[in-house]
């Protein structure tokens, strides 16, 4: 599976996301995306981060109607005492 991790900051949080084809059954790890998502939040003065809802699916590859590749973006949320600002 092509496994492609990109990370938006959005204000206290990001979004990690992973890219998968349309006969590929993506195997999501959750305690590798907190992993993930507390070790970048830590760089930034945070205690830790958790999921901040759900993941959302979308079509990164259309063609003739239908879908040949997905992206899937889950946002976190950092959790702790925020740095204080500069």
């Amino acid at each position: 599976m092509r496994r492609s991790r990109r990370k938006r900051v959005i204000r206290g949080g990001l979004k990690l996301s992973y890219d998968f084809g349309a006969f590929q059954v993506p195997r999501v790890d959750p305690a590798q995306g907190i992993a993930a998502a507390t070790a970048r939040c830590k760089a930034w003065g945070y205690t830790g981060a958790e999921a901040f809802g759900g993941g959302t699916r979308s079509c990164t590859n259309a063609s003739m109607g239908s879908c040949n590749a997905f992206r899937v973006t889950v946002e976190y949320q950092c959790t702790g005492n925020p740095p204080p600002h500069s």
